[in-house]
């Protein structure tokens, strides 16, 4: 699966739970276009229900064929995790008070993937 049509059903799912994809951030590099894929929520606080968007933003990846993983709570947010063929992504939800944030990323764990990422993080670490 290529990761236009990882970003494509991420889209589709909170799209539909009633989300809006921030355009201004959620871009990766050129390098790592095909192995990861970043899709930031645009001010999730403006969503009727937040908590209800990022789980239904989780149901609808699961109804187009993900396979729902673990959950987990990391510092803040709450994180769920999917996958479908080499592709995992990570829904992260921090909705509690003061600051929202919502971000989907996803990663290509294939092995021709996963050097390019473990570069790109050992590149990022640089900057």
């Amino acid at each position: 699966m290529e990761a236009a049509t990882v970003s494509k059903e991420i889209d589709a799912a909170a799209t539909a739970a009633g989300f809006t994809k921030d355009p201004s951030i959620g871009t990766v590099g050129p390098e790592v276009k095909e192995c990861k894929v970043d899709w930031v929520v645009d001010d999730p606080g403006k969503s009727a229900d937040p908590k209800k968007s990022f789980a239904d933003t989780i149901a609808g990846l699961v109804e187009a064929g993900w396979t729902e993983g673990k959950s987990e709570r990391k510092g803040y947010a709450n994180v769920k995790i999917v996958t479908k063929g080499d592709w995992e992504v990570r829904g992260a939800a921090d909705l509690d008070k003061g600051i929202k944030a919502v971000v989907f990323a996803g990663t290509n764990t294939s092995s021709e993937c996963l050097p390019i990422l473990i570069a790109d993080l050992g590149n990022s670490k640089k900057h």
